[in-house]
């Protein structure tokens, strides 16, 4: 089971947080674009960054132990039951520790278990930032030796995206435009860390209506990791580069675009379909007026012919792709349309930008 887990998967995000952006200037228009980072004050006026458009894998190490399913076991008496169902466990739950023992992932619970044997033990659980505290007994399987609580449980996840930055003083970047959530869950993912590395594409799935495409391909395990993953939110993870990993994001420096300068229109993204960054166009035909983050901040139309009969639009593993015009990186792909793949929704880079130095 986690051999699978650890295979590449491939993400269908559904998240609709609205998140509060710290922003400072009375006037956007005319005053300087800054941003609070604790005490310090970041000017990003004028302020170049390097568009991104690279693909790459994704690897995330949970912060505790994610329950994904429940399940009965039938017992040595032939009854079934599930003590995790029993006990109160949901789906969603976050297993910090078993007997006051912290749990960094499955193969420790199982390590634990299977050495303590059947008995009483104590989870301390975490659901919708409230813990709890409950008590479980596991049962042994009719068919064999081993105790079953009744749930299933992951400590990792991986995928692919596309990076949207990355800035060359800092070596931070953004990459997705969104957050990760569990595919079982649908829940955002807390994470321990991650480490993104270089990914190869193998084959595209084409989108249509109802049904989204993908980019598939696997992570390059062989090669070193580009960087790290810090966090993981609403507008997507964030994370550092390794030093020695800044050449692969070489690119020209833009200027951020502020959501006010962004017009109805012609504009293009930077994406990477076939194993090659290219530039594809698209039309900006909607604007959403905000004053607070929210992912979804106005509507692109595919318009390239080369990017439509590749993929027939949007598709995942698209988000995260960068949003450019005139000559500004405005902001991020971050949601394909489900009754027409051509369209997509795009977050301001402003949002993206003001997690970053959150």
């Amino acid at each position: 089971m986690r051999n699978f887990l650890r295979r590449v998967l491939f993400f269908t995000f559904f998240i609709a947080v609205l998140m509060t952006a710290v922003f400072f200037g009375f006037n956007l228009k005319t005053n300087p674009y800054k941003f609070a980072k604790g005490d310090q004050v970041i000017d990003t006026e004028g302020k170049y960054i390097i568009p991104g458009g690279q693909t790459i894998g994704i690897e995330l190490k949970t912060e505790g132990v994610l329950v994904v399913g429940l399940a009965d076991i039938i017992n040595i008496d032939n009854i079934s039951t599930s003590p995790a169902k029993i006990a109160g466990i949901e789906i969603g739950d976050k297993i910090l520790e078993i007997d006051s023992i912290y749990m960094r992932s499955t193969d420790e619970i199982l390590n634990y278990t299977e050495t303590m044997g059947i008995k009483v033990y104590t989870f301390k659980i975490e659901r919708a930032g409230e813990i709890y505290n409950l008590t479980i007994t596991p049962v042994q399987r009719y068919d064999s030796d081993e105790i079953k609580f009744g749930f299933w449980a992951r400590d990792d996840i991986a995928g692919i995206g596309t990076v949207t930055f990355v800035d060359p003083e800092t070596g931070f970047y953004s990459a997705i435009g969104h957050g990760i959530s569990d595919s079982e869950t649908g829940k955002l993912i807390d994470i321990e860390s991650g480490t993104i590395s270089k990914a190869n594409i193998t084959n595209i799935k084409l989108g249509k209506k109802g049904e989204p495409g993908e980019i598939i391909g696997y992570i390059l395990k062989d090669k070193e990791s580009l960087g790290t993953v810090t966090d993981n939110t609403d507008f997507g993870i964030y994370g550092k580069i390794n030093k020695d990993s800044m050449g692969y994001f070489s690119g020209d420096l833009m200027e951020i675009g502020k959501k006010e300068e962004i017009k109805l229109g012609p504009a293009y993204i930077i994406s990477c379909v076939n194993n090659e960054i290219k530039k594809y166009s698209v039309d900006i035909t909607k604007i959403f007026y905000q004053n607070k983050p929210d992912e979804k901040s106005f509507v692109i139309k595919i318009t390239d012919k080369e990017l439509l009969e590749m993929t027939n639009g949007i598709i995942q593993g698209m988000s995260g792709s960068p949003v450019i015009q005139n000559n500004k990186i405005v902001g991020a792909v971050t949601h394909v349309f489900m009754n027409d793949p051509t369209k997509g929704y795009g977050i301001y880079i402003e949002w993206i930008i003001d997690k970053i130095y959150d």
